[in-house]
């Protein structure tokens, strides 16, 4: 008897699941390219991590020998590897400082912004950098920087010399933040405009009454508010700390400034190189490392606040 209704609770579970994806049918067809991209791009190649653990032969496969960690023990007597990883921690946190709260602030503004049409306009001009490919920034970039660029034009009419910008090893970190500044804070601020756009107004006329201005009322309770969303975005943002972005770094590199990055690192031995045992490993300890970053990020978050993704 017992089983028999352990058996029809279950049943009646997986009618009401079903039930319930009907529904919203439309809403899961609207997923259904995200699912596929996601497996067809993630999940599938799943199977390729072995090549970290072999002697990978790419004219036979089958015959590769098992090697365990040794290529992961490797990885650490190449230089240029541990120069890799150190440029990329760098890039990573001088974008976190910088780039992480400048599309909190960018909500914040845009939201004391009165004016419908204004409104609009500044969200809008700011979302359209987004939708460039990166490929597309680096060929706006070069021309902008060119010694018969804008600015280098400005350099010259203020009395300056002209200069190769591009060629210069210490404006890359530069110019990277203020690219990805460029390109990310309109789309970064979308998610944090939603966030105090569900503030509740009747926060902000008590606020009001207590005779709070409007700096205090964003202080004391627009961010306070929002906090949640923040921590969220924060943790993901920390899941990536060891991770860079291949297309801009690599389109940076010129003959006078190489840079190297994990990305640029990987692609250059694994798929230039030819050296995919290695290239392999360090991309799957690059994925565990960022793993551990998120893991850990969500469990002090979850201590100090009540927010966390999981």
């Amino acid at each position: 008897m017992m089983d028999s209704e352990i058996r029809q609770k279950k049943k009646i579970k997986r009618k009401k699941f079903c039930q319930d994806i009907y529904k919203d049918r439309y809403i899961y067809l609207l997923l259904l390219p995200s699912i596929i991209l996601i497996a067809v791009f993630s999940y599938a190649p799943l199977p390729g991590i072995r090549i970290a653990f072999q002697n990978y032969n790419i004219y036979k496969p089958e015959a590769s020998e098992w090697v365990w960690f040794d290529n992961f023990i490797e990885i650490f007597k190449y230089g240029d590897c541990l120069k890799a990883v150190t440029n990329t921690f760098y890039i990573s946190i001088v974008l976190l400082f910088i780039t992480f709260p400048a599309p909190i602030i960018f909500a914040l503004l845009i939201n004391e912004i009165t004016h419908t049409g204004l409104k609009k306009t500044v969200q809008t001009i700011s979302y359209l950098p987004h939708f460039l490919s990166w490929i597309s920034v680096i060929g706006i970039v070069t021309s902008l920087y060119a010694k018969s660029g804008i600015v280098n034009d400005f350099i010259a009419m203020f009395g300056g010399e002209r200069m190769l910008l591009l060629a210069e090893p210490g404006f890359l970190v530069t110019n990277v933040v203020i690219l990805n500044l460029w390109k990310g804070i309109g789309w970064g601020s979308i998610i944090f405009l939603a966030a105090i756009t569900g503030v509740d107004q009747a926060l902000f006329e008590a606020a009001t009454l207590d005779g709070a201005n409007r700096f205090k009322q964003v202080i004391y309770v627009t961010i306070p508010t929002i906090m949640p969303t923040v921590i969220i975005m924060l943790i993901w943002r920390l899941g990536s700390l060891f991770s860079d972005n291949f297309e801009l770094m690599y389109g940076l590199q010129n003959a006078f400034v190489q840079f190297e990055v994990i990305s640029t690192w990987i692609y250059k031995n694994g798929i230039e190189g030819g050296n995919y045992k290695l290239s392999t490993a360090f991309g799957l300890l690059q994925g565990v490392i960022n793993f551990i970053f998120l893991f850990a990020a969500n469990q002090i978050a979850k201590k100090l606040t009540d927010s966390s993704v999981f």
